[in-house]
């Protein structure tokens, strides 16, 4: 999906209307008395301009007439993200429509300004109503960002949306409501952080439980244990669930999530309380397509749950562990010995140490994409060289707040080859708040 993180594709989309979509434009004279590279088939320059953001899209579309017919190809606004854009306003919006994305990513996107108003985004959705299947809309800020406007707008004209994440939206029951009883076929919900209770959960239940493949709920306290075993119980077909900071799960629910969820691959429950060794046992065994789980500071995780992890996922591919300071190289060598595909782990404050890490450069070597250590206190010097050295795709590595500030040149030098996360010329006895 191409990205846009600047303001500069505000003034294309402003300008960009129906006459840009148009066959009739004559090239002949234009590619004669120019450059030679015009003379190129246009699905060669759709091919070249397909690697570009829709922001250098945007510019392309303003050297000729000829680039402003190709850069606006339908092909190349199939999927449309725009990241970090200030300068949005209903005109924008307007003309983002007439692109006919089947997919539109905002994020990050702010209205300071207040130049959105709520026609601004009905004219969006009525413009794409027969092409858009896919909305996300997160992190932005501004009244006219609020969850329920959006809701509304995009389920009066796009009943074909299969996926949409409002997440962080302030999004309540009646935009959710209004969503699910619109959309034919809803296959994936994310609604993160918002004002949601029973009532919307039990409506998406209803109507879409044989559809429905994904739903987030992260952070969503409102939400009752009787709600997720409903969950549970009737969207059988579910692949990705994220309970994250529901606190209302019960042990009940767990067992419900293992005993029906078998098609599970993603599986969130960061912060829970209830998420014991015992209900870890219950999950990775009967849900052996798990590959990515996520146990963040799940307090009562130790070892044990490793060890279960070890015997029945040894194809998972995402572990996070953080937080489970119970977790230690013992869990570290089970992990690594039998999980020879992982390739993110988060191990941040937890008791790793250095033979924990000489395990993961020992075993895990091929697969290791990125190693997440920060506040591991025992983590030396000497291990995380043996782990640069012997994992060949490591990409990313978290060292905050640990104890290898002394061996600053040895730990740097391999920061060339990936990104290296670290707060090393912080002195020991500071990192540690001795």
């Amino acid at each position: 999906m191409k990205t846009t993180n600047a303001w500069t594709i505000t003034e294309h989309l402003c300008k960009t209307s129906s006459d840009g979509f148009s066959n009739t434009i004559k090239w002949n004279s234009e590619s004669t008395n120019g450059s030679v590279w015009l003379l190129l088939p246009d699905e060669i320059w759709i091919s070249i301009l397909s690697n570009l953001s829709h922001k250098d899209l945007s510019n392309a579309a303003q050297v000729c007439q000829r680039f402003r017919y190709i850069a606006n190809d339908n092909s190349l606004w199939k999927l449309i993200n725009i990241t970090n854009c200030h300068s949005l306003n209903n005109d924008c919006l307007a003309n983002i429509g007439l692109h006919q994305p089947e997919s539109l990513t905002l994020y990050r996107c702010h209205d300071d300004a207040q130049k959105i108003t709520e026609g601004g985004f009905e004219k969006l959705f009525q413009n794409c109503k027969d092409s858009l299947t896919e909305l996300k809309i997160t992190n932005c800020s501004g009244p006219s960002f609020e969850g329920d406007t959006i809701l509304f707008n995009s389920s009066k004209y796009c009943n074909k949306l299969t996926a949409v994440d409002i997440s962080w939206t302030s999004a309540s029951d009646k935009g959710v409501i209004a969503l699910v009883d619109s959309s034919a076929n809803l296959k994936s919900l994310s609604v993160n952080g918002c004002k949601i209770t029973d009532c919307a959960i039990t409506s998406l239940v209803k109507k879409h439980a044989k559809s429905l493949v994904k739903l987030e709920v992260f952070g969503c306290h409102a939400l009752s244990a009787r709600c997720i075993c409903a969950v549970a119980t009737e969207c059988t077909f579910l692949e990705n669930l994220n309970i994250g900071r529901v606190p209302k799960i019960t042990d009940a629910c767990l067992a419900k999530i293992a005993s029906n969820l078998h098609k599970l691959t993603t599986l969130n429950v960061t912060g829970l309380n209830v998420v014991r060794d015992r209900p870890v046992h219950y999950i990775v065994k009967q849900c052996p397509k798990l590959e990515n789980l996520t146990l963040s500071s799940c307090c009562q995780v130790t070892d044990v749950s490793l060890v279960e992890i070890s015997t029945y996922l040894q194809s998972i591919k995402y572990l996070d562990v953080s937080g489970c300071k119970k977790v230690t190289d013992i869990g570290i060598q089970a992990l690594a010995r039998s999980c020879r595909q992982i390739c993110y782990l988060d191990l941040s404050s937890t008791g790793t140490g250095k033979r924990g890490v000489c395990l993961l450069a020992s075993y895990c070597y091929n697969s290791l994409e990125c190693l997440k250590l920060s506040f591991c206190k025992d983590v030396t010097a000497d291990a995380i060289e043996k782990l640069c050295k012997n994992c060949k795709s490591l990409k990313v590595l978290h060292l905050y707040g640990c104890r290898v500030s002394s061996d600053l040149a040895i730990i740097k030098k391999f920061s060339e080859k990936f990104k290296i996360f670290h707060d090393l010329s912080i002195p020991n006895k500071n990192i540690l708040g001795e």
